[in-house]
């Protein structure tokens, strides 16, 4: 089974509208944190390019080993996870990027060969390279919502008491994604 060519764009392209979204927040909307149960900007990023290196690992297993298993990543359980936040936006960005484009050339040598490849997924169950792909973007394009909604939300609300940035807001508009 090759990987679909379509999925294989999106996996090269994707990740790259990270820089449009958080382009002109002032440093407090990418660090801070909204609200204290939900990640800020930055550390959704560090989220993703820490787990650019898990799906590589996971790539590497389905392509060697016979169904390897694979428990849900956590980024609690991960001692990496601390090290990745630890470093600035921009370094990260410039590290999804480059490791990105590793994963892509990866693929593309594997493409032909090894979209049937399994692998079994704690919760998901069994897949196929193909599908542990579209699950990868799944995931990501999830990351890149919540970035896209936290920005959105420094926009139109301002993130300290003084309302740095205050857009109005129909109060009788429902939230897209309330609850």
């Amino acid at each position: 089974m090759e990987i679909p060519a379509q999925t294989l764009n999106r996996f090269a392209t994707q990740h790259k509208i990270i820089k449009y979204y958080i382009d002109g927040l002032p440093p407090e909307a990418i660090y801070k944190r909204l609200s204290p149960d939900k990640w800020s900007i930055h550390e959704i990023i560090a989220y993703m390019c820490r787990y650019q290196y898990v799906f590589l690992n996971r790539l590497k297993a389905v392509t060697t080993e016979l169904n390897p298993f694979f428990e849900m990543y956590k980024p609690d359980d991960d001692p990496e996870f601390s090290f990745t936040a630890a470093k600035t936006t921009g370094s990260l960005l410039h590290e999804i990027y480059r490791v990105r484009q590793d994963l892509v050339d990866q693929l593309d040598r594997l493409k032909e060969n090894f979209g049937s490849r399994i692998g079994t997924h704690a919760i998901l169950g069994a897949m196929s390279l193909s599908q542990w792909i579209e699950f990868f973007l799944l995931h990501e394009s999830n990351q890149l919502f919540k970035i896209f909604k936290t920005a959105g939300s420094f926009w139109s609300f301002g993130i300290n008491q003084d309302n740095i940035i205050s857009m109005p807001r129909l109060q009788t508009q429902m939230d897209e994604l309330a609850g």
